[in-house]
Formats: C-alpha cells, structure tokens, sequence
C-alpha cells in the first residue's frame, strides 16, 4: 500500500469513480425548453382551429357515472349509472341517455334524449324500455333554448370537447377575455422520461361574467394542445364559489393528429355560507369515435318515431280547442305511488295524437305520464294515467304541459295539484 494513504481513503476514491461512470452512461435529461405567452397564444390558436374543423361532425359511445353526494340533505345524494350515445355537428347536439338502475326524476323514467338546435329543443323519455319516446319537453324561446344548449354542455360537450373546453368552458373564449392575464407559463419535463412534454399555465380573470377567477391547467402540445388537467375557481360572492377539475387521457393514431378522449373525470365542488361543500362527479369511458357521420334527422323528433309538427313556427288556431280538466290527487303517502286516469276528447274533424307530457317534479315527489304517446280519432275520446311518486309531507300545486301535433295548439296545459301525508305504516316501522 502507497505510504500515506489510509484504505479508507482509497475506497472513497473508488466509489467516486464509480459513481462518475454511472454519471456518464445515463446522461441527465435536458432541462425543457421555455415558452413565450406569445408563442403558446400562436400555437393554441392553431390548434384550436384544427379541433373545430375535426369536431364540425363527431359522435362516439359512452359509458358515464354521475354521482351527487350532498351531506346538508342526504336525501338528494345519487348516482346514476347510463350508457350513452353523444352526437354533435354543427351548434346542434344531442345526447341518449340508457340508466341501469337509478335514473333521474325519481325513477320514473329510464331511457332519456335531449336535443338542442339554434332554433329550438326538445327532451324525450321512456318510462320503460319497450315503450315508445314520449315528448317531455319543447321550447323555441331564445333564450331557453341558449341555456338548454349550455346545460346540454354537460353531459356532451365535456367528453366530446373535451380536448378544447374545462368543464364546459371553451379553453380559448377564456383566453381571449380581456381581463385574461396569465401568472405562469412553463413547459414540464417528460415524465417518466421519454414521453412527451406538457406545458402548465396559471392565469387569473377580474370581473368575469363566467364568475371565474382563476386556475391551472395543462396541455399536452404534441395531442394538438389537448387539456390533459385543470383547477379552476369560480367566485359567485365573497362567501359563495365553486372549484371546478378536470383529467382526460387521449388516443391519437399518430403524432400531431386530433386526438380523441378515451376517459374523463370531472368533479365540481360547490362552497356556500353555512353549508358543508356539496360534490358532484362525472366519470365517462367512451368508445367508437365517428367522424362525419352525424346526419340531421337525429335532430328531429320524426328520428324518435314522433311527430314533427311541434319544431315547425306556431300557426293561428283553427278548429275547436282541445280542454282539458284539472288532476288532483289527494291524500298520498309518502313513499308510495298515486295513479288518475285522464280523458281527453278530440273535437276536430282531424286525427290527435298526444306526444308526451312535461310533469315538473316538485318538493313533494314527482308525477310522470303513462300511456303516450296516445292517438285519439276525430271526434272521440282517449286516456292516460298520471302517476305521482310521492317523497314528502306537503301540498303541490303546478301544471302539466302536454303536446301534440295539432298546428295551432301544439301545447296544452292542465293544472296539478294534491296533497302527501305521511306515511304511518313507515313511522311505526322505525
């Protein structure tokens, strides 16, 4: 051994020499290249442009879950789970919605379609799987045809979108609002190394009319700027907000092509003074992608085996008009189903048909109609029933809006009214 030198020293020397070959083999992944707010404006904008040109004409197949957990009133947490069918093209979009179990409005109904147009919407349902559509909603007032459209967003606009939107925001409207100013830009490294970068913005807004105030969110630039995540806030009041997130995955057949979201998880928690935070969730798997292949008769009532004289501009009354008596229904117990038989007569010389019926739900359960669509002869009589599926003690007093395909009368209303006691048999069971 060199005189001088401990065997210590030499196994540090040997260690270090080791370490620096390691070093050398597997050299460091080079740190990510910056990016302007001004070059990251230029390539988003040319993305976006390729996206709406792919998204013109696009449908795909999902399987979604909805869950609402509200702890401030445990009787309206939910889950639904459905199959569903998204069409877009155009502004125009339609969703069919299949539930497996839990379905909305209290489990009157289990298959669903609502549709939205730049002149009208409708929603259709059936309360069983071997009826026919029934008309369950119809409107071609502007601005309830703007904001069918947006609440429409939520259930097809955020999975077929979803490349481009958070939640049901358009990435780029946000961008582009003039209090817009972004607080980080950055490109982060490829991790696990040998994927492609991504690049994370924070920005913030001021006097929004969205209410939103600020966020995150990611993109992937080599999916055509695809939104992978996001956070963002919406500020209602000093006391009142809502935190809105967000993570998609894609499939791409190859790089730089428009890719398609394979799964999306959405979650928005909503804040509100003196109350626990209320969740609701949005998980979607979605499968078969179509583009180009969305014609317009799904936009049509005639595509659901109804009518189409509803969509068609309201004409003068001709003919004698159809009446209709009120439904009362007395006496309910919670927890259990009501039924009123309702006749109607036609009075024109024309054939009638029923299309379906708006029966809104109300604090004390909810009503559907059995029996639509109905056709009734020139001059005789025809029936349906009304079913109430009480929930609460209380009284109820609102109305039912039935439609047909009589130019001129295409709606008829027919109030709705009872009372829900409670249930003994339920009370002496606890």
């Amino acid at each position: 051994m060199p005189s001088g030198i401990q065997p210590w020293t030499l196994f540090v020397i040997a260690i270090a020499i080791l370490t620096g070959a390691v070093d050398a083999a597997e050299p460091q992944q080079p740190a990510p290249r910056s990016i302007s707010e001004r070059e990251f404006r230029a390539a988003y904008t040319v993305a976006m442009k390729k996206f709406k040109a792919a998204y013109q004409n696009i449908q795909c197949k999902a399987r979604c879950r909805y869950a609402l957990d509200d702890p401030n009133d445990l009787t309206r947490k939910t889950r639904y789970d459905f199959a569903a069918h998204l069409l877009m093209k155009g502004d125009s979009a339609v969703t069919i919605q299949n539930y497996a179990k839990e379905t909305p409005r209290g489990g009157t109904d289990n298959s669903q379609v609502a549709c939205a147009t730049s002149h009208y919407v409708f929603e259709l349902h059936k309360t069983r799987r071997n009826h026919l559509y029934q008309l369950n909603y119809f409107t071609r007032t502007p601005d309830r045809v703007a904001r069918t459209r947006l609440i429409l967003g939520n259930d097809v606009d955020v999975y077929l979108c979803a490349g481009s939107f958070m939640y049901h925001n358009p990435f780029e409207e946000i961008m582009n609002k003039p209090s817009f100013t972004v607080v980080k830009l950055e490109r982060m490294a490829a991790n696990p190394p040998g994927t492609d970068d991504r690049v994370a913005l924070d920005f913030k807004l001021t006097n929004d009319p969205w209410s939103i105030s600020g966020g995150h969110i990611v993109f992937a630039p080599q999916l055509n700027w695809a939104v992978l995540e996001y956070r963002y806030r919406c500020d209602y009041s000093d006391t009142n907000y809502s935190i809105y997130t967000g993570r998609n995955t894609f499939s791409s057949p190859r790089k730089n092509a428009i890719p398609v979201p394979v799964s999306c998880e959405l979650e928005a928690v909503h804040h509100h003074s003196g109350m626990q935070p209320i969740r609701e969730r949005h998980t979607a798997q979605l499968t078969d992608f179509s583009l180009g292949t969305v014609d317009d008769a799904v936009f049509r009532l005639s595509h659901y085996g109804l009518s189409d004289v509803p969509l068609a501009k309201s004409t003068a009354t001709t003919g004698k008009q159809i009446v209709v008596s009120r439904c009362e229904l007395k006496d309910i117990p919670a927890n259990e189903a009501s039924r009123q038989k309702i006749t109607i007569q036609n009075p024109s010389s024309l054939p009638l048909q029923l299309l379906g019926a708006m029966v809104p739900c109300t604090s004390c359960g909810c009503a559907s109609a059995e029996g639509l669509p109905l056709h009734i002869p020139a001059g005789q009589q025809g029936s349906f029933t009304i079913l109430f599926k009480a929930t609460k003690p209380g009284k109820f007093n609102t109305e039912i809006e039935l439609y047909t395909d009589q130019p001129g009368q295409t709606k008829i209303k027919m109030p709705l009214r009872g009372t829900v006691k409670a249930n003994t048999k339920v009370e002496q069971q606890k």
